[in-house]
Order: structure tokens, then C-alpha cells, then sequence
């Protein structure tokens, strides 16, 4: 999809959601970037706002470095190449990371393990603006017949293929997915497509139970149901680190059991010989560095569904209003339209 006017393309300034600290952010006027010669400038048209973007914004993030422009789940458009004009008006999404390419990790093909990874969001400048540099071969043409906003769980998407690839071959066996936001019913149709022979998914919140079944997945409120029928394999996808010591009860003997949400610096007491009694797998999942394309494979053959997923879009300047929302009201992943007039 090509596209050939931008209100951005000429524009010297143009306007970011700007962290400068904990629980500080505005939006404000900033220069516009200009890309360097193996980079593009994009055009964002959508960006999403996921846990960690929130817990960003509300001053919770412990790790996080000031100041910076947030998002890193979006679509744009590409207004400048150097190196690649053919390029411009293209609708893109991308693979937001930058890694040294030479180390240890790098070498194994292990690049979400590089020490000195950049992401787009965190430790560049994110997709919370009306534009933003990212390097061309990072890009990706937005397929036709999918929306700038779907095109924002792409990322996502990346995290959930790289857990079930944590998860090992699950075709034959029980899956339990363990929160039903994004990430974790992402992972759960994963499942379903790769032959698991039940997948059922648990969460307290009634609305996410039925999005769960709007996908025709399995859902109860409680995962301690699964202490009697434990799952062979069990995703924990909630970033809640209370969940680890009932989510290992519910995990079969001789079962995996994957981290995937991100708790911080929160702990939580367990008892280790659980694990050793049952030979469990504990294994973590972190990001979803290069598997892009492996993404946009699963939504061209149908193994994910993307729009239950998401909100309506909202304009980028009423961003405030969806930071308080309970967690368990909320929709999953709130969608902002850069373009769109703010709200009266």
C-alpha cells in the first residue's frame, strides 16, 4: 500500500509524547528526526500502548531511562530513504531493535541477549510521535488487507511466536495460558494452531474471558482449577510475579513451564522442590527480537486472529485518558491514531 501526501513530510518540528521521568510526560513539540543514510524516516499513522508503556508513563518501570519518546508497537508510513527512495509512501511496520550484530549472543543467533541492544520506545526514540528514525532493513511492507491498527500487534505477535517457540512442540498435549491479555491469547491461537489438544486460558476478568472465547479458546477465571488436571504445558503471561508458585501446582509432571510476562523487580517465595519432584521445565522468554516475518506468515494463513484484540482508535493528544482505566475494564491493547483531531 503506497501513499503519497504526509502533513509531517516537510515539517522541521512535530509532536512526541515525551518521558522525562517517573510519572512525568507530556506532549510537546520536538525537531523532527532526519534519518541517516541506512535509516528511514516513518511516518507513524497508529501506535499501541502496551503494560510496560503504561507502567513507563505511571513512573513504575524501575529500569527505565529519561528522557524518551514511548511505543514500540505501530504502522506508519515511510516519508524519507536515502538509501532506499523506492521506498517512500510505502505502508511499513518494523522490527524495532538494534543489536551489535558481533558478540556472543549476536553470533548464536540469540540477539534479544545482546548487552547493548537498543529498542525502539526505551533506548531510542519511539512511536508515541508523528515520526521516527528506524534502520531500512528493519522495515517490512504492511500487507494489504490489514490495518495500520492491526499492524501494531505484530510486535506482540513477535513475543508470542518467540514463547511458544520456549514452549517446545506442544502438538498431542495440554496447554494452559495463564492472563488473557494480548501476549497470552496471541499465545494460546499459537497453540491451537500448532495441534495442542486443549488450550484453555485463565483470568479473573470476565471481559477477557469472553474475548477468549470469541477466539474459541477455553477459559476459566481461576488456574487453581488446573491443580487437579494440571497442563502439560503451562505460559505464564501475566508479569505478576504472586502467579509463579500456583502456576508451577498447575503444571503437569514433567511439564514446561514459560515466563513470558515481565514482573520486574517484584519477587515472590516458592518452594524449588516442586520442581525438582515433578521435573519441571522452567524456562523465560524475553522479546520477540527477529521474528517479524515469521509474524506476518501466521496472519496471512489465518493461525491468529488480531481486531478482538484491539480498541477503537483514540487521538495521540488523549493519551492521558487511558492511563487510569483498571486493568480488568480495559480494552486489550489501546490504539492511537497519530493523525486524528484530539477529542472535545
Amino acid at each position: 500500500m503506497m501513499y503519497t501526501e504526509n502533513p509531517v513530510a516537510e515539517a522541521s518540528t512535530m509532536l512526541a509524547v515525551v518521558v522525562t521521568g517517573p510519572g512525568e510526560h507530556s506532549l510537546e513539540r520536538v525537531p523532527r528526526p532526519s534519518p541517516e543514510p541506512d535509516e528511514a524516516l516513518v511516518a507513524v499513522s497508529h501506535v499501541a500502548l502496551c503494560g510496560t508503556d503504561l507502567r513507563l508513563l505511571r513512573g513504575t518501570l524501575h529500569d527505565a531511562e529519561y528522557p524518551v519518546i514511548p511505543g514500540h508497537e505501530w504502522a506508519g508510513v515511510v516519508l524519507a530513504a536515502p538509501s532506499r527512495p523506492d521506498l517512500v509512501g510505502q505502508a511499513v511496520v518494523g522490527h524495532n531493535f538494534k543489536s551489535c550484530g558481533a558478540c556472543g549472543w549476536c553470533e548464536r543467533g540469540a540477539a534479544n541477549l545482546c548487552p547493548t541492544l537498543d529498542e525502539v520506545g526505551f533506548t531510542l526514540p519511539g512511536a508515541f510521535a508523528e515520526a521516527f528514525c528506524l534502520p531500512v532493513q528493519n522495515l517490512r511492507p504492511l500487507p494489504a488487507g490489514l490495518s495500520g491498527a492491526e499492524g501494531c500487534l505484530l510486535e506482540p505477535l513477535c513475543v508470542a511466536i518467540h514463547a511458544a517457540e520456549r514452549a517446545g512442540e506442544v502438538t498431542g498435549r495440554t496447554v494452559g495460558v495463564i492472563g488473557a491479555g494480548t501476549v497470552g491469547l496471541l499465545v494460546a491461537q499459537l497453540a491451537v494452531a500448532g495441534g495442542a489438544t486443549s488450550v484453555t486460558v485463565a483470568d479473573p476478568a470476565a471481559q477477557r474471558r469472553g474475548i477468549a472465547a470469541e477466539l474459541g479458546l477455553g477459559a476459566v477465571a481461576d488456574l487453581t482449577v488446573w491443580h487437579d488436571d494440571p497442563r502439560e504445558v503451562v505460559v505464564d503471561a501475566t508479569g505478576v510475579a504472586g502467579v509463579f508458585p500456583a502456576g508451577l501446582v498447575a503444571t503437569a509432571q514433567g511439564g514446561r513451564y514459560v515466563l513470558v510476562g515481565y514482573s520486574g523487580e517484584d519477587s515472590t517465595p516458592f518452594e524449588p522442590s516442586l520442581v525438582m519432584l515433578r521435573e519441571l521445565t522452567v524456562v523465560g522468554s524475553l522479546s520477540g527480537v527477529g521474528r517479524l516475518d515469521r509474524a506476518l506468515e501466521v496472519v496471512a494463513d489465518g493461525s491468529v486472529r488480531l481486531g478482538p484484540l484491539l480498541s477503537d482508535a483514540l487521538p495521540l493528544a488523549d493519551y492521558r485518558a487511558v492511563l487510569d482505566i483498571p486493568a480488568d475494564s480495559a480494552p486489550l491493547r489501546n490504539i492511537f491514531s497519530v493523525n486524528q483531531e484530539p477529542s472535545q
